[in-house]
């Protein structure tokens, strides 16, 4: 249970940190774990298992959240728009 704790937290800690523009919080409902980004008016939900957070390493659970933190953040830059000459 610690190490599941553990493991939440540095979810937390990271989304926080690599998205310092964003409000995230954490929800939890029996053995599903909701980290809730809010970015420039968009929302996004990421969703552990209580057993995924306990079967994956700590290497495992990084690289899911920088994914995490390249697709916030890919979807809510400006966008260049082109226009045909």
């Amino acid at each position: 249970m610690a190490l599941e704790l553990r493991k939440r937290l540095v979810i937390l800690e990271h989304l926080e940190r690599k998205l310092s523009d964003a409000e995230v919080h954490y929800e939890s409902f029996d053995d599903l774990h909701n980290f809730i980004i809010k970015q420039d008016g968009t929302r996004f939900r990421v969703q552990f298992t209580e057993q995924t957070l306990l079967r994956k390493n700590a290497h495992e659970i990084e690289k899911a959240v920088h994914e995490v933190v390249e697709r916030v953040l890919s979807a809510t830059s400006p966008r260049v728009l082109k226009r045909a000459a």
